[in-house]
């Protein structure tokens, strides 16, 4: 497993990359390789996907969802956010536009109101790691999926090994429940997806 840190306190800025096993709805789908950038002012992250042959099976490719954005007051602000196969082509794109996100999904556009501190999965990643390192835990935040905006509420607990858990649950709903394990350095552990009750997505270093 390869992992590499590095903070900067004069240049302000932090570089982080992890691998992690993959499971999906509790089987073992492959691995993934998780990357931030952080400057004064921006960011970038990715997260790539290398499926093994049972997931390729089952019609998943080797992808990457990749996101950049400016970084205001504390607040990640996407800019864009691109999914890819590692052959280049195009799944899904959005291209975020103060209060409304425009979505490319199989050639077909669409506009969709957001709220302003709307987030896609990666930035919102980013936003909870910088959020948490400087101990202001928001209450709630706003996801941006292919089809919908989603909010949640954010908790956070200190498990027996001193790392911190975040749970987000969506609102009103409950329907789902991202968690979220960070240890004392900022660094994402685990991340966790349930939907119904049912863990649909792990992701473990």
């Amino acid at each position: 497993m390869k992992k590499i840190l590095l903070l900067s306190v004069c240049a302000i800025s932090l570089l982080q990359a992890a691998e992690y096993k993959v499971k999906v709805k509790g089987t073992k789908a492959g691995k993934a390789a998780l990357n931030f950038v952080v400057t004064d002012n921006a960011y970038s992250a990715d997260l790539t996907l290398y499926p093994n042959m049972l997931a390729k099976m089952f019609g998943i490719t080797d992808m990457r969802d990749s996101s950049k954005g400016v970084i205001q007051n504390g607040h990640y602000y996407p800019k864009t956010y691109r999914r890819n196969t590692l052959k280049g082509k195009k799944l899904f794109a959005v291209d975020f536009l103060g209060s409304q996100a425009k979505k490319t999904n199989k050639g077909k556009t669409a506009t969709m109101k957001t709220n302003p501190l709307g987030q896609d999965p990666l930035t919102q990643l980013v936003q909870i790691k910088n959020d948490i390192l400087h101990s202001q835990l928001a209450n709630k935040y706003y996801l941006i999926t292919e089809k919908s905006e989603r909010a949640f509420v954010a908790t956070q607990q200190t498990t027996q090994n001193n790392n911190l858990l975040i749970t987000l649950t969506q609102t009103p709903t409950g329907k789902r429940i991202i968690r979220l394990w960070f240890n004392s350095q900022g660094e994402l552990l685990r991340m966790q997806k349930e939907k119904n009750g049912k863990i649909d997505f792990d992701m473990t270093q």
